[in-house]
């Protein structure tokens, strides 16, 4: 379903592509009606923000949101396996269910990146797609739930995610746990007193940031497999 690609764009880093296409969007929302009107609604200040901010400070902004906090990375491996072995597994095996659907990814970002996950979720049928969404519910859950407390325009997109996945509360609290209980075995040091994040380089790749931001703005993150 293209809602899922729509919630994949939001959740991505923003483009000139993207801020065009916010009524595209809109009407992609509202015709398809997988989201009620009220999830709806708890995504037009987002959707605000990117018709009418400027694009630079729309990009600093996520850079400093999901890039240099630990706490709130879209990869949601990120907040199961910290960086131990069980995260290559798990990548394995989730780049594997893409290439099973036919697709293959292509760009820089890896398999267990929210967008992407989204993206391989709208090529689903609905009923397949629910039940991959659900997997992922209780790390949602968790991201909203930290977005929210900081009053983020990004949380209510991931509190329809949360909502869409059947997350119930006490699933994203034992999660939450979790991952901070991760996050102190790996010896973290927070560098936010109050929130407890820390910036980290989560691709460890040698690219720089700007690279990174280079090639999310190139396009799709998948191909189709001939």
């Amino acid at each position: 379903m293209k809602t899922w690609r729509v919630l994949s764009a939001l959740l991505n880093y923003p483009t000139e592509e993207l801020v065009s296409s916010v009524p595209e969007i809109k009407d992609i929302l509202c015709q398809e009606g997988l989201l009620s009107p009220e999830d709806r609604e708890a995504l037009a200040p987002l959707l605000a923000d990117l018709a009418g901010l400027d694009i630079y400070d729309l990009q600093a902004r996520y850079v400093e949101l999901f890039d240099q906090n630990r706490a709130l990375s879209l990869h949601l491996f990120e907040h199961v396996h910290g960086e131990s072995r069980d995260r290559g597994r798990a990548m394995v095996s989730l780049r594997e269910r893409y290439q099973e659907a036919g697709l293959e990814l292509c760009g820089a970002e890896l398999p267990d990146f929210l967008p992407v996950f989204l993206e391989f979720l709208s090529v689903l049928p609905r009923e397949e797609a629910q039940r991959e969404l659900a997997d992922a519910a209780a790390v949602i859950g968790v991201l909203a739930r930290r977005l929210s407390r900081r009053c983020s325009v990004y949380a209510p997109a991931l509190t329809v995610l949360a909502r869409a996945a059947g997350e119930k509360p006490g699933d994203s609290e034992a999660a939450e746990q979790a991952a901070e209980e991760a996050e102190e075995s790996e010896g973290l040091q927070a560098v936010d007193d109050e929130w407890q994040e820390e910036p980290v380089d989560f691709l460890r790749r040698e690219a720089s940031l700007a690279g990174r931001q280079r090639a999310r703005a190139q396009g799709a993150a998948f191909r189709k497999e001939q």
